[in-house]
């Protein structure tokens, strides 16, 4: 998959949206945004993880190399490693669907190795 690579578009030229802390409203704040594809970078705290972090977790989890490499090509079909916009949270469930598709690991199981 073609990615963007996302240039921001500086101090000066941010767009006013909406801001949430802890799931509630806090008014507008400045957001930047990349110039060459117009994707709004994610400010929250609930920030993306390095691709690496979840194919740690994938080696971690006692499947076969077949489920790994299966696994990987699915995340890779998704913008999974664009922390420009990706939340953490939505990485999460990307990767808990991804493992439970292909392989008899719980939920439960993978969260554990959440920190």
């Amino acid at each position: 998959m073609a990615t963007c690579k996302h240039e921001c578009c500086g101090t000066t030229e941010n767009v006013w949206l909406p801001y949430e802390l802890d799931g509630r409203s806090r008014g507008l704040k400045p957001h930047p945004y990349c110039i060459h594809c117009g994707v709004v970078k994610n400010i929250t705290p609930d920030k993306a993880k390095p691709v690496g972090y979840y194919t740690n977790i994938i080696a971690r989890l006692g499947i076969t190399k077949v489920q790994i490499r299966v696994i990987t090509k699915g995340l890779e079909k998704t913008d999974f490693d664009n922390v420009y916009f990706m939340t953490r949270s939505e990485q999460e469930k990307l990767f808990i669907k991804a493992v439970k598709k292909y392989s008899k690991v719980s939920e439960e199981t993978i969260r554990t190795f959440f920190r």
